[in-house]
């Protein structure tokens, strides 16, 4: 069998040179970069999870004791709630009928800005009086929760 020979492509080319010298070389792989690895971590006194604990361990410290009957009652998202959700009732009323739509339109529309500006303060003046019974509510409750305490320290309850 005889190597195949390449055509003419250039006029005076050696033409009897094989195929497999004629291949341009593969490319050498990339070096590999030096990876960089962090050290290994040894630096916990703890035993491994699969070991049992032993007894040498320091006990845990105690926390602070604090007596309290049962849990506290979050004023604020009972309060907030109920007015967020007469917020909401409000709302629905308005937009289930047409004719009281087409009132409150007119009603927004016919206000002067002062009026505006009253009603604004108004709404703000009603969300700071929400937000003082809710912190009532709240130092009430730390009041109750303090007497009882004392009361269960003393031995009265």
């Amino acid at each position: 069998m005889s190597t195949p020979e390449i055509p003419d492509a250039v006029p005076g080319a050696d033409t009897s040179a094989p195929v497999a010298d004629l291949v341009p070389p593969a490319p050498e792989a990339p070096a590999a970069a030096p990876t960089v690895l962090p050290p290994a971590f040894t630096g916990s006194s703890l035993p491994p999870a699969w070991e049992p604990a032993t007894a040498a361990s320091d006990p845990p410290e105690a926390a602070a004791s604090v007596v309290l009957s049962r849990p506290r009652v979050r004023w604020a998202g009972i309060v907030w709630g109920l007015v967020l959700a007469a917020i909401a009732a409000g709302a629905v009323w308005f937009l289930t009928d047409p004719a009281r739509q087409a009132a409150l339109a007119s009603w927004l529309v016919s206000l002067s800005p002062a009026t505006a500006i009253a009603v604004a303060v108004l709404v703000l003046g009603v969300f700071a009086l929400i937000t003082g019974v809710v912190g009532i509510a709240r130092r009430a409750q730390r009041g109750i929760e303090q007497r009882r305490t004392a009361a269960s320290a003393a031995g009265l309850l």
